[in-house]
Protein backbone atom coordinates (compact mmCIF):
# COMPACT_ATOMS: atom_id res chain seq x y z
CA UNK A 1 0.00 0.00 0.00
CA UNK A 2 2.85 2.44 0.69
CA UNK A 3 4.38 1.72 -2.82
CA UNK A 4 0.91 2.26 -4.51
CA UNK A 5 0.78 5.13 -2.16
CA UNK A 6 3.78 6.59 -3.61
CA UNK A 7 3.45 5.49 -6.45
CA UNK A 8 0.04 7.60 -7.11
CA UNK A 9 1.15 10.04 -5.49
CA UNK A 10 3.76 11.08 -8.08
CA UNK A 11 1.46 9.93 -10.43
CA UNK A 12 -0.32 12.90 -9.48
CA UNK A 13 1.88 15.35 -8.74
CA UNK A 14 3.58 14.16 -12.50
CA UNK A 15 0.30 14.64 -13.81
CA UNK A 16 -0.31 18.10 -12.18
CA UNK A 17 3.17 19.15 -13.48
CA UNK A 18 2.33 18.14 -16.84
CA UNK A 19 -0.79 20.24 -16.45
CA UNK A 20 1.02 22.92 -15.27
CA UNK A 21 3.34 23.07 -17.73
CA UNK A 22 0.59 22.64 -20.69
CA UNK A 23 -1.21 25.56 -18.93
CA UNK A 24 1.99 27.82 -18.88
CA UNK A 25 2.49 26.84 -22.61
CA UNK A 26 -1.00 27.59 -23.10
CA UNK A 27 -0.95 31.01 -21.51
CA UNK A 28 2.44 31.67 -23.32
CA UNK A 29 1.19 31.31 -26.56
CA UNK A 30 -2.40 33.37 -25.65
CA UNK A 31 0.19 36.40 -24.01
CA UNK A 32 2.40 35.93 -27.30
CA UNK A 33 -1.28 36.37 -29.39
CA UNK A 34 -2.67 39.36 -27.42
CA UNK A 35 0.47 41.09 -28.30
CA UNK A 36 0.31 40.26 -31.38
CA UNK A 37 -3.15 41.32 -31.85
CA UNK A 38 -2.29 44.83 -29.78
CA UNK A 39 0.19 45.03 -32.43
CA UNK A 40 -2.03 44.25 -35.27
CA UNK A 41 -5.02 46.83 -33.72
CA UNK A 42 -1.98 49.96 -33.19
CA UNK A 43 -1.12 49.43 -36.76
CA UNK A 44 -4.41 49.43 -38.36
CA UNK A 45 -5.14 52.31 -36.15
CA UNK A 46 -2.70 53.93 -37.03
CA UNK A 47 -3.12 53.45 -40.86
CA UNK A 48 -7.12 54.39 -40.44
CA UNK A 49 -6.15 57.74 -38.37
CA UNK A 50 -3.43 58.56 -41.24
CA UNK A 51 -5.91 58.10 -43.62
CA UNK A 52 -8.64 59.95 -41.98
CA UNK A 53 -6.20 63.02 -41.59
CA UNK A 54 -4.78 63.11 -45.09
CA UNK A 55 -8.19 62.41 -46.84
CA UNK A 56 -9.72 65.43 -44.30
CA UNK A 57 -6.94 67.47 -45.31
CA UNK A 58 -7.14 67.06 -48.74
CA UNK A 59 -11.44 67.66 -48.86
CA UNK A 60 -10.90 70.35 -46.22
CA UNK A 61 -8.49 72.05 -48.90
CA UNK A 62 -10.50 71.36 -52.09
CA UNK A 63 -13.45 72.37 -50.71
CA UNK A 64 -12.13 75.50 -49.58
CA UNK A 65 -10.88 76.71 -52.34
CA UNK A 66 -13.34 75.54 -54.97
CA UNK A 67 -15.85 78.01 -52.75
CA UNK A 68 -13.60 80.89 -52.49
CA UNK A 69 -12.86 80.60 -56.50
CA UNK A 70 -16.97 80.85 -56.53
CA UNK A 71 -17.09 83.60 -54.17
CA UNK A 72 -14.28 85.65 -54.86
CA UNK A 73 -15.40 86.27 -58.74
CA UNK A 74 -17.35 88.96 -57.72
CA UNK A 75 -15.14 91.07 -55.81
CA UNK A 76 -11.92 90.60 -57.77
CA UNK A 77 -13.56 91.52 -60.65
CA UNK A 78 -15.16 94.44 -59.21
CA UNK A 79 -11.86 95.06 -57.64
CA UNK A 80 -13.59 94.58 -53.88
CA UNK A 81 -10.43 94.29 -52.24
CA UNK A 82 -12.42 94.72 -48.74
CA UNK A 83 -14.57 91.65 -50.00
CA UNK A 84 -11.55 90.03 -50.77
CA UNK A 85 -9.67 90.39 -47.78
CA UNK A 86 -12.58 89.23 -45.62
CA UNK A 87 -13.09 86.57 -47.50
CA UNK A 88 -9.23 85.23 -47.45
CA UNK A 89 -9.18 86.24 -43.74
CA UNK A 90 -12.31 83.84 -43.04
CA UNK A 91 -10.35 80.91 -44.36
CA UNK A 92 -6.81 81.97 -43.08
CA UNK A 93 -8.63 81.35 -39.49
CA UNK A 94 -9.59 77.26 -40.36
CA UNK A 95 -7.67 75.06 -38.45
CA UNK A 96 -4.08 73.92 -40.62
CA UNK A 97 -4.79 76.76 -42.86
CA UNK A 98 -0.79 77.87 -43.39
CA UNK A 99 -1.99 80.64 -46.24
CA UNK A 100 -4.27 81.91 -48.47
CA UNK A 101 -3.29 83.76 -51.79
CA UNK A 102 -5.22 85.30 -54.47
CA UNK A 103 -3.58 86.50 -57.98
CA UNK A 104 -4.80 88.46 -61.00
CA UNK A 105 -4.41 86.50 -64.47
CA UNK A 106 -0.83 87.44 -64.75
CA UNK A 107 0.15 85.35 -61.08
CA UNK A 108 0.72 88.82 -59.44
CA UNK A 109 -0.58 88.99 -55.72
CA UNK A 110 -4.01 90.87 -55.02
CA UNK A 111 -4.54 89.60 -51.28
CA UNK A 112 -2.80 87.56 -48.97
CA UNK A 113 -5.09 88.55 -45.82
CA UNK A 114 -2.52 90.63 -44.10
CA UNK A 115 -3.01 93.94 -43.22
CA UNK A 116 -1.48 96.48 -46.05
CA UNK A 117 -0.61 93.42 -48.13
CA UNK A 118 2.94 94.49 -48.20
CA UNK A 119 3.52 91.92 -51.34
CA UNK A 120 0.51 93.02 -53.73
CA UNK A 121 0.76 93.61 -56.88
CA UNK A 122 4.54 91.36 -56.64
CA UNK A 123 5.03 88.13 -58.44
CA UNK A 124 4.60 84.57 -56.63
CA UNK A 125 7.87 83.47 -56.48
CA UNK A 126 7.24 80.23 -54.52
CA UNK A 127 8.22 76.61 -56.00
CA UNK A 128 4.76 76.02 -56.39
CA UNK A 129 3.50 79.24 -57.91
CA UNK A 130 4.17 78.36 -61.59
CA UNK A 131 1.75 75.83 -61.47
CA UNK A 132 -0.91 77.33 -59.15
CA UNK A 133 -0.69 80.71 -61.80
CA UNK A 134 -0.84 78.34 -64.89
CA UNK A 135 -3.71 76.40 -63.41
CA UNK A 136 -7.02 75.75 -65.85
CA UNK A 137 -8.86 73.76 -63.11
CA UNK A 138 -8.00 72.49 -59.89
CA UNK A 139 -4.61 71.89 -59.07
CA UNK A 140 -3.23 70.16 -56.33
CA UNK A 141 0.96 70.37 -55.70
CA UNK A 142 2.27 69.54 -52.26
CA UNK A 143 5.63 70.12 -50.75
CA UNK A 144 7.29 68.54 -47.47
CA UNK A 145 5.27 70.91 -45.36
CA UNK A 146 2.00 72.25 -47.73
CA UNK A 147 -0.42 70.95 -49.46
CA UNK A 148 -1.35 73.52 -52.09
CA UNK A 149 -4.29 73.84 -53.65
CA UNK A 150 -4.84 76.49 -56.66
CA UNK A 151 -8.23 76.97 -58.61
CA UNK A 152 -8.83 79.69 -61.30
CA UNK A 153 -11.31 82.58 -61.19
CA UNK A 154 -13.52 83.13 -63.68
CA UNK A 155 -15.57 85.78 -64.55
CA UNK A 156 -18.52 83.60 -66.90
CA UNK A 157 -15.85 81.95 -69.56
CA UNK A 158 -12.66 84.70 -68.57
CA UNK A 159 -10.02 83.58 -66.18
CA UNK A 160 -9.35 86.81 -64.30
CA UNK A 161 -7.02 85.13 -61.72
CA UNK A 162 -6.85 82.32 -58.96
CA UNK A 163 -6.55 81.25 -55.26
CA UNK A 164 -4.30 79.33 -53.21
CA UNK A 165 -5.06 77.20 -50.24
CA UNK A 166 -2.12 75.84 -48.49
CA UNK A 167 -2.88 73.31 -46.02
CA UNK A 168 0.14 72.86 -43.48
CA UNK A 169 0.71 69.29 -43.45
CA UNK A 170 3.83 70.08 -41.06
CA UNK A 171 1.05 70.47 -38.59
CA UNK A 172 -1.35 67.96 -39.59
CA UNK A 173 1.60 65.11 -39.21
CA UNK A 174 1.76 66.49 -35.57
CA UNK A 175 -1.98 65.94 -34.43
CA UNK A 176 -1.45 62.27 -36.22
CA UNK A 177 1.44 61.52 -34.55
CA UNK A 178 0.18 63.04 -31.21
CA UNK A 179 -3.10 61.04 -32.08
CA UNK A 180 -0.86 57.59 -32.66
CA UNK A 181 1.21 58.44 -29.63
CA UNK A 182 -1.82 58.44 -27.22
CA UNK A 183 -3.51 55.44 -28.88
CA UNK A 184 0.24 54.03 -28.59
CA UNK A 185 0.31 54.95 -24.92
CA UNK A 186 -3.26 53.73 -24.17
CA UNK A 187 -2.54 50.27 -25.81
CA UNK A 188 0.94 49.47 -24.04
CA UNK A 189 -1.26 50.53 -21.09
CA UNK A 190 -4.26 48.18 -21.74
CA UNK A 191 -1.03 45.51 -22.39
CA UNK A 192 0.49 46.05 -19.36
CA UNK A 193 -2.34 45.87 -17.21
CA UNK A 194 -3.51 42.69 -19.09
CA UNK A 195 -0.06 41.27 -18.39
CA UNK A 196 -0.20 42.12 -14.48
CA UNK A 197 -3.57 40.14 -14.91
CA UNK A 198 -2.29 37.12 -16.67
CA UNK A 199 0.35 36.77 -14.21
CA UNK A 200 -1.93 37.13 -10.67
CA UNK A 201 -3.80 34.16 -12.89
CA UNK A 202 -0.54 32.10 -13.05
CA UNK A 203 -0.42 31.96 -9.45
CA UNK A 204 -3.99 29.85 -9.54
CA UNK A 205 -3.24 27.54 -11.97
CA UNK A 206 -2.97 24.72 -10.03
CA UNK A 207 -6.52 24.73 -9.25
CA UNK A 208 -8.26 26.92 -11.66
CA UNK A 209 -5.76 25.99 -14.97
CA UNK A 210 -8.35 25.09 -17.42
CA UNK A 211 -10.95 28.08 -16.12
CA UNK A 212 -8.20 30.60 -16.69
CA UNK A 213 -7.58 29.25 -20.31
CA UNK A 214 -11.58 29.94 -20.66
CA UNK A 215 -11.90 32.65 -19.21
CA UNK A 216 -8.95 34.72 -20.83
CA UNK A 217 -10.00 33.17 -24.15
CA UNK A 218 -13.50 34.70 -23.87
CA UNK A 219 -12.94 37.81 -21.86
CA UNK A 220 -9.63 39.25 -23.70
CA UNK A 221 -8.67 37.32 -27.06
CA UNK A 222 -12.35 37.80 -28.81
CA UNK A 223 -12.54 41.58 -27.89
CA UNK A 224 -9.07 41.79 -29.39
CA UNK A 225 -9.95 40.53 -32.59
CA UNK A 226 -13.33 41.89 -32.66
CA UNK A 227 -11.64 45.60 -32.22
CA UNK A 228 -9.23 44.15 -34.96
CA UNK A 229 -11.83 43.69 -37.61
CA UNK A 230 -13.78 46.45 -36.77
CA UNK A 231 -10.42 48.91 -37.08
CA UNK A 232 -10.04 46.65 -41.11
CA UNK A 233 -13.64 47.47 -41.40
CA UNK A 234 -13.56 51.12 -40.43
CA UNK A 235 -9.99 51.43 -42.57
CA UNK A 236 -12.20 50.41 -45.88
CA UNK A 237 -14.52 53.34 -44.55
CA UNK A 238 -17.23 51.51 -42.93
CA UNK A 239 -17.57 53.56 -39.92
CA UNK A 240 -20.72 51.03 -38.96
CA UNK A 241 -18.39 48.39 -37.70
CA UNK A 242 -20.58 46.74 -35.03
CA UNK A 243 -19.36 46.25 -31.60
CA UNK A 244 -20.56 43.72 -29.83
CA UNK A 245 -23.14 45.46 -26.54
CA UNK A 246 -20.14 45.73 -23.36
CA UNK A 247 -21.06 46.55 -19.99
CA UNK A 248 -18.06 45.29 -18.38
CA UNK A 249 -15.92 47.76 -15.87
CA UNK A 250 -12.38 46.38 -16.94
CA UNK A 251 -9.66 47.32 -19.16
CA UNK A 252 -10.82 45.61 -21.83
CA UNK A 253 -14.42 47.41 -21.88
CA UNK A 254 -12.83 50.09 -21.25
CA UNK A 255 -10.87 49.80 -24.35
CA UNK A 256 -13.84 48.19 -26.65
CA UNK A 257 -15.78 51.75 -25.13
CA UNK A 258 -12.89 53.58 -25.89
CA UNK A 259 -12.84 52.05 -29.12
CA UNK A 260 -16.48 52.47 -30.14
CA UNK A 261 -15.91 56.54 -29.08
CA UNK A 262 -13.19 56.70 -31.67
CA UNK A 263 -15.41 54.88 -33.97
CA UNK A 264 -17.62 57.12 -33.75
CA UNK A 265 -15.71 60.45 -33.51
CA UNK A 266 -14.10 59.56 -36.60
CA UNK A 267 -17.76 59.09 -38.29
CA UNK A 268 -19.09 62.47 -37.09
CA UNK A 269 -16.17 63.78 -37.96
CA UNK A 270 -16.29 62.40 -41.83
CA UNK A 271 -19.50 63.65 -41.86
CA UNK A 272 -18.51 67.49 -41.01
CA UNK A 273 -16.43 66.93 -43.49
CA UNK A 274 -18.77 66.24 -46.19
CA UNK A 275 -21.17 68.69 -45.12
CA UNK A 276 -18.59 71.46 -44.66
CA UNK A 277 -17.48 70.56 -48.68
CA UNK A 278 -21.17 70.23 -49.76
CA UNK A 279 -22.93 73.24 -47.99
CA UNK A 280 -22.74 76.52 -48.02
CA UNK A 281 -21.61 77.74 -45.03
CA UNK A 282 -23.87 80.71 -44.62
CA UNK A 283 -27.30 79.37 -45.20
CA UNK A 284 -26.80 76.12 -44.77
CA UNK A 285 -28.15 74.73 -48.25
CA UNK A 286 -26.53 72.58 -50.50
CA UNK A 287 -23.57 74.26 -52.18
CA UNK A 288 -22.72 74.30 -56.16
CA UNK A 289 -20.55 71.16 -55.65
CA UNK A 290 -23.14 68.95 -54.53
CA UNK A 291 -25.94 70.93 -56.88
CA UNK A 292 -23.42 69.75 -59.73
CA UNK A 293 -23.34 66.28 -58.39
CA UNK A 294 -27.25 65.91 -57.98
CA UNK A 295 -27.79 67.40 -61.33
CA UNK A 296 -25.46 65.10 -62.98
CA UNK A 297 -27.39 61.86 -61.22
CA UNK A 298 -30.73 63.13 -62.01
CA UNK A 299 -29.93 63.70 -65.84
CA UNK A 300 -28.25 60.18 -65.74
CA UNK A 301 -31.51 58.92 -65.01
CA UNK A 302 -34.01 60.58 -66.92
CA UNK A 303 -32.08 59.53 -70.15
CA UNK A 304 -31.90 56.14 -68.54
CA UNK A 305 -35.52 55.90 -67.76
CA UNK A 306 -36.57 58.44 -70.86
CA UNK A 307 -37.89 61.27 -68.38
CA UNK A 308 -38.15 64.60 -68.51
CA UNK A 309 -36.23 66.82 -65.73
CA UNK A 310 -37.29 70.48 -65.07
CA UNK A 311 -34.96 72.86 -63.61
CA UNK A 312 -36.45 75.80 -62.05
CA UNK A 313 -34.10 78.74 -61.28
CA UNK A 314 -34.82 81.71 -58.88
CA UNK A 315 -32.68 85.00 -58.73
CA UNK A 316 -32.28 87.65 -56.59
CA UNK A 317 -33.03 91.12 -58.46
CA UNK A 318 -31.03 94.26 -57.45
CA UNK A 319 -28.70 91.80 -54.58
CA UNK A 320 -25.59 94.01 -55.36
CA UNK A 321 -27.44 96.88 -54.40
CA UNK A 322 -28.14 95.41 -51.45
CA UNK A 323 -24.78 94.73 -50.27
CA UNK A 324 -23.50 98.10 -51.58
CA UNK A 325 -26.20 99.88 -49.82
CA UNK A 326 -26.86 98.39 -46.68
CA UNK A 327 -23.75 96.46 -46.23
CA UNK A 328 -22.30 92.60 -46.02
CA UNK A 329 -24.14 91.77 -42.84
CA UNK A 330 -27.96 92.59 -44.52
CA UNK A 331 -26.79 91.07 -47.52
CA UNK A 332 -26.20 87.65 -45.60
CA UNK A 333 -29.26 88.20 -43.85
CA UNK A 334 -31.45 88.94 -47.12
CA UNK A 335 -29.55 85.46 -48.45
CA UNK A 336 -30.32 83.86 -44.62
CA UNK A 337 -34.63 85.36 -45.21
CA UNK A 338 -34.48 84.08 -48.98
CA UNK A 339 -32.98 80.37 -48.49
CA UNK A 340 -35.99 80.35 -45.48
CA UNK A 341 -39.09 80.96 -47.61
CA UNK A 342 -37.47 78.98 -50.74
CA UNK A 343 -37.30 76.09 -47.95
CA UNK A 344 -40.89 76.65 -46.55
CA UNK A 345 -42.09 76.80 -49.92
CA UNK A 346 -40.55 73.68 -50.90
CA UNK A 347 -41.75 71.50 -47.71
CA UNK A 348 -45.19 73.21 -48.38
CA UNK A 349 -45.01 71.96 -51.62
CA UNK A 350 -43.67 68.93 -51.04
CA UNK A 351 -46.03 68.01 -48.12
Amino acid sequence: MKLLGSGMQARFLLAMGGAMLVVVAILAVLLGRQAAMQGEVRSLSNGVIHELFDRSVRSRGEAMVRELSDALAGPLHNNDLDQVGALVRSISRQPVVRYVLVFDDRGRLVHDGSAGVPGSGRPMTDPLAAGAVAAQSLVVQQSPTVLDNAMPIRMGKQRIGGVRVGMALDEVLQREQAANATLGARLQQMGSRHLGWLLLMLGLLVVIGVVVILYVQRTLVAPIRELAAAARRIEAGDYQAPLRENTRDDEVGELVRGFARMRDAIARHDREVRRMAYTDALTGLTNRLAFREALDHRLMAARASHHRLGLLFADIDDFKRVNDTLGHEAGDEALLQFAQRIGRAVTEAGG
